[in-house]
């Protein structure tokens, strides 16, 4: 419980924060002055994240709608098949296609918050040798039974010498973490080399459920994006990607009937190709601006001689 004149410092950057508006059932959104992100307060999980997101992905926690964990394993091998049937920002394009320009064939790319293993199988179809970490056994055992090389834990319990990455990426995953700057001051601290990208949620993504904690505990703009990278060690470049309208609460009527009929991997399939194909020419005019974070990071010592990542940008017309 905060009290009146009490200061919350920002995880970020350590300044004292601004209260927000206040969270049911948890405490309080805060935001920096000076970075600029949103954190809720307390910024902590109900319990140990490997119990927690096994928790989720078994289906047995249903605040914050993460019953979509549960659901995404029911559909898991529709979308390894067609990885633009789940929610395939064009970030996830850009990410390919600069690492496809910059990195040879068979380099080890490290995603770090892997889950269901999406990323890993079209890195894989692109001639990369993947590899994954996550903290919830069920993924980690459903990707290796893919063939993929993955750590069961958090980035912090990683065993020095375990994997030496080309690159690494991490794809929606910072607003469940703790201590996000920790978690990449870790990744800098254990592959000093490695270029990093991120794709994270933006400032007008904002869900009524999903976005709320225990399921999201910070919100991110380009600014605090890239104050957070800057800290790690990193010198960065952060764009913003808007969305494609198919997120509008005018669609949703048609996502929870899909979710209601529980459909075989098949139905799923079929369904989503439908939205992929109708959705483009009924959605536009609902695209929302800064939806998605994109950036590229490279570690900023000088004596690390890192690879750089070419600076250019993909124009994606991919649909999300």
């Amino acid at each position: 419980m905060l009290f009146l004149g009490e200061s919350v410092n920002c995880p970020l950057c350590g300044r004292a924060s601004d209260g927000l508006n206040p969270i049911p059932n948890w405490g309080q959104w805060r935001r920096c002055p000076d970075c600029t992100l949103q954190f809720a307060d307390p910024i902590r999980l109900p319990e140990d994240p490997r119990v927690f997101f096994a928790r989720a992905y078994a289906g047995e926690i249903a605040t914050n709608e993460m019953k979509d964990f549960a659901r995404r394993v029911l559909v898991r091998q529709a979308i390894i098949e067609d990885p633009t049937l789940w929610f395939w920002s064009p970030a996830f394009y850009e990410i390919l296609n600069r690492l496809k320009r910059t990195r040879a064939p068979g380099s080890l790319i490290l995603e770090v918050g892997c889950g269901l293993g999406f990323f890993l199988h079209a890195l894989r179809n692109e001639g990369f040798t993947p590899i994954g970490l996550d903290v919830a056994e069920t993924v980690v055992e459903l990707n290796r039974r893919d063939g993929f090389k993955v750590w069961h834990g958090t980035v912090e319990s990683v065993s020095p010498g375990w994997v030496t990455p080309d690159a690494v990426v991490c794809m929606f995953m910072l607003q469940h973490l703790e201590s996000p700057l920790e978690t990449l001051r870790s990744v800098r601290r254990l592959w000093p080399n490695a270029p990093l990208a991120i794709a994270q949620y933006g400032p007008s993504n904002i869900d009524d459920e999903r976005s709320k904690p225990p399921r999201t505990l910070t919100r991110w703009n380009s600014k605090s994006l890239e104050s957070a990278l800057t800290r790690a060690g990193y010198r960065a470049e952060v764009k913003e990607i808007p969305s494609t309208g198919s997120e509008s609460r005018l669609v949703r009527p048609m996502m929870i009937a899909r979710q209601r009929l529980d459909l075989t991997a098949k139905g799923y399939r079929l369904t989503k190709r439908a939205e992929r194909f109708l959705f483009p020419r009924l959605t536009k005019p609902l695209r929302r601006q800064g939806f998605v974070l994109l950036a590229f990071a490279e570690p900023s010592v000088e004596d690390a001689s890192p690879q750089r990542l070419d600076s250019e940008s993909d124009q994606s017309t991919s649909e999300e």
